[in-house]
């Protein structure tokens, strides 16, 4: 027979603080969400399992699959803390998300509190985006291809460094989240760059 769930486990903490997991920044962050670290027993880092990830997930899933409910109430409830556990888990599957939920924590600069770009990089990503559009429009499939190229190891330098900043020694240090934030902000722009070449497909 299927057991009530624990309220405290799964429960929305609006600006209340995580209290489930070890980790110090969980403790003590507030956070406007359920924390997904916390929701999944996960230390707080960029670098994440994402196989430790999708087996939670599965496993809470057919635990608390409301059909397996003992009654109505229970049932709404699982389905909420379901709702909620596929939330956090889009979160740390999604570097960009996980590395902003994991500077939010770390009480760093969110996106509108800091939107600094290297000098000419915006410039430089306009310039791209233009060569991008024209190449689309005119179907040149090679320069495309070329600019694609170009936008993921962009994509992946960013995220390298992310990671090193996140995950190195000083990870919490004031300036080292100010660095984080400005990495973000360039990386956002490879992100979107590939989104276009995704949609672009479609069309």
């Amino acid at each position: 027979m299927a057991t009530r769930p624990s309220r405290r486990r799964f429960r929305a903490v609006g600006t209340e603080r995580c209290v489930i997991s070890d980790s110090a920044e969980c403790r003590t962050r507030p956070v406007m969400s359920e924390c997904p670290f916390h929701l999944f027993g996960i230390e707080p880092h960029f670098e994440v399992d994402p196989r430790q990830v999708r087996q939670r997930l599965l496993r809470e899933s057919a635990r608390r699959h409301p059909d397996r409910a003992p009654d109505a109430v229970t049932a709404a409830a699982w389905t909420e803390e379901l709702a909620a556990l596929n939330q956090a888990a889009d979160r740390l599957l999604d570097d960009l998300q996980r590395a902003e939920h994991l500077l939010m924590l770390r009480g760093g600069p969110g996106p509108g509190d800091d939107r600094t770009l290297p000098d000419g990089f915006l410039e430089s990503m306009l310039q791209i985006r233009m060569e991008l559009e024209e190449a689309v429009a005119g179907g040149d499939e090679e320069g495309r291809a070329d600019l694609e190229a170009w936008g993921r190891r962009e994509w992946g330098t960013r995220r390298a460094e992310v990671a090193r900043l996140l995950d190195g020694p000083d990870g919490r240090a004031p300036d080292t989240l100010v660095a984080v934030r400005r990495e973000l902000n360039c990386w956002r722009y490879s992100q979107r760059m590939l989104e276009q070449l995704d949609r672009s497909r479609g069309d």
